[in-house]
């Protein structure tokens, strides 16, 4: 029998702070098969960004997954090296990052940081990928695409640069897109 897409089993993540161990992600479980969408709903604090991050080991410093297994298609993402990492980020599976202005790079126009993972996981040439990105910029609402993609991140306005992550993590056709909060800046 094939394992579903993505399986989330018992999974602990903890945050050391100087006031002592923050309890943000306490076994939670769930599968998700291909087509499928799942919301996570809780107040403030309750731990659903740390465990979108959790699933592809973006936590910040302080925080560490301290237990449970985070598969996809079987292959458990906590134990993977950092190559194979590498390859599931961004190529299968994406991520909408609930803060802009935190996500993309200010010195890096939105070009910059939109082609470079199409050539890689899709194989794209420059000019493909350019293409594309102005193609899904344009999907998500942004008016001037072309221009767009010569823009640093704080010229344009919070709503965009959200835009922006939409369709950077649609931008190589991943089968898994998590999204934390994904319309939190829009317009």
């Amino acid at each position: 029998m094939k394992p579903p897409l993505l399986r989330v089993s018992d999974l602990v993540t903890e945050f050391h702070a100087r006031h002592g161990v923050v309890h943000a992600v306490n076994g939670v479980s769930f599968d998700m098969e291909p087509g499928e969408r799942l919301a996570i709903v809780g107040e403030s604090g309750s731990g659903k960004s740390a465990m979108a991050q959790s699933l592809l080991r973006l936590l910040p410093a302080a925080g560490k997954i301290v237990g449970g297994r985070v598969e996809l298609d079987g292959q458990d993402l906590l134990t993977m090296n950092s190559k194979g990492l590498a390859e599931v980020r961004g190529g299968r599976v994406a991520m909408v990052f609930q803060d802009p202005m935190m996500s993309l790079n200010p010195v890096m126009t939105i070009k910059d940081q939109m082609i470079p993972p199409m050539r890689q996981h899709l194989g794209l040439s420059t000019q493909q990928a350019v293409d594309r990105a102005i193609e899904l910029l344009g999907q998500v609402g942004i008016p001037d695409p072309a221009s767009r993609l010569r823009a640093h991140p704080h010229e344009l306005s919070g709503g965009m640069r959200q835009r922006v992550l939409i369709a950077m993590a649609l931008s190589c056709k991943p089968e898994l897109i998590i999204a934390d909060e994904p319309t939190t800046a829009l317009d």
